[in-house]
């Protein structure tokens, strides 16, 4: 989906270019690059339209809220003109954090179905310009929602059923580190992001009953996002004209899944076997500038190979993670159906700056993205049904952001 309003236009691109506060998640290098500060407000929508065996799969819409911000900061001496702080933050509008943990054997689109959490990042951009021509580099940090709590059921006096709840929303962060150097008409980027989790961990004791029931839990990801690389360079063949080609890499393998055990002694969920994966993309900006006005028109194309295996038969999995076996001594199979297709990706859009009479700058930047779900054929059907399962559909995704920079 990517995050602002230009990256998202252009394919999910911005690791050599981003140089406002969409760089603190596209590149945090870039961060002061064009030397100034700026207040952002904008939203984000997207509307699925998935297909299980013909008919619709419903899926709740995603819709919140971006802000953004840039600041110089003022240092004199050799700190002059040198830190930038920049924060992106992302809201849902009618939730914090939101999870739905299914059984393995529930048909889910476990990688698609992730947009429903508050996300923020914040990060640092240290212009090395003045003793490397063209370096720049930055540091940062993502930020999950996370909730975790103890839920206490128990029997009262009257032998009522009451239950006591105390909930913490805490946050996860992970590092962000990125390097942009460009000269000339070229500009190359790289940016790793670390393993980022949005946890539910809730534990649920029952007392005072007549039995002794252990400890339950609920151990879920809400969101999880892998280790990745990206990779970019960015050329201007005219002034007017730039094109971006991004390589993005992501560890998919060290998914555990969406949940986790709900005792010490139970058995868990066949496993993922996710693989990691490589996108490619491509962005383009044609800038046209009158006077005090500028027109950015933008485009881009991506693809999202999905890092799951087709839904089939798998594995149980005993309380040491290892094959269950029957009493028989062989290994109990159910099915896995865990959703995902690869990605064809189009996005297009447009941004404003027009310089006030004073010194703000107003800037308007709006996109729209098509994603295709290329139809997948699986190896077990849907429950109740004989055929394998067949999936695809496509994602609408719309936003925008505006404010002022000066």
């Amino acid at each position: 989906m990517g995050f602002g309003g230009r990256s998202p236009a252009m394919g999910m691109t911005g690791t050599s270019f981003a140089d406002n506060f969409e760089a603190a998640y596209s590149n945090p290098a870039g961060l002061g690059r064009n030397g100034r500060m700026e207040l952002m407000l904008g939203a984000t929508g997207g509307m699925f339209r998935l297909k299980l065996d013909g008919s619709e799969f419903p899926l709740d819409a995603s819709q919140g809220m971006t802000i953004g911000f840039q600041l110089p900061l003022p240092f004199g001496g050799p700190l002059e003109d040198v830190l930038t702080l920049g924060a992106g933050f992302f809201t849902p509008f009618n939730t914090i954090l939101r999870n739905d943990v299914r059984f393995a054997e529930a048909p889910q689109w476990t990688v698609i179905d992730r947009a429903q959490v508050v996300a923020l990042q914040i990060g640092f951009g240290i212009g090395l310009e003045r003793w490397i021509p063209g370096l720049r580099l930055g540091i940062g940090i993502s930020g999950l929602a996370q909730n975790s709590g103890t839920l206490d059921v128990l029997l009262d006096e009257t032998n009522q059923f009451v239950s006591l709840t105390e909930v913490q929303l805490l946050a996860d962060f992970a590092p962000i580190a990125g390097l942009q150097f460009y000269r000339d008409n070229f500009s190359l980027g790289i940016t790793y992001r670390s393993e980022l989790v949005s946890a539910i961990d809730l534990d649920i004791s029952v007392r005072n009953l007549p039995i002794s029931l252990p400890l339950l839990g609920i151990d879920a990801y809400a969101h999880y996002d892998p280790h990745n690389l990206s990779v970019e360079g960015s050329w201007k063949p005219i002034p007017e004209l730039m094109l971006a080609l991004n390589l993005t890499w992501r560890r998919w393998s060290a998914y555990p899944g969406p949940a986790g055990a709900t005792t010490d002694r139970s058995n868990f969920p066949p496993a993922m076997n996710f693989h990691d994966t490589v996108s490619p993309r491509l962005g383009m900006e044609y800038t046209s500038r009158r006077e005090r006005l500028s027109l950015m028109a933008r485009a881009g194309v991506a693809y999202e190979p999905t890092p799951a295996p087709r839904a089939a038969m798998a594995a149980v999995r005993d309380f040491n993670r290892e094959p269950l076996l029957d009493m028989n001594g062989q290994v109990v199979m159910q099915p896995q159906r865990r959703l995902d297709n690869n990605r064809f990706i189009a996005s297009a859009g447009f941004g404003l700056e027009w310089q006030t009479a004073h010194e703000p700058v107003l800037r308007i930047d709006v996109f729209g993205q098509a994603q295709a779900l290329q139809a997948r054929t699986h190896r077990v059907p849907a429950p109740g049904e004989t055929q394998n399962m067949r999936t695809s559909g496509y994602v609408l995704v719309f936003g925008g952001v505006g404010g002022l920079s000066w």
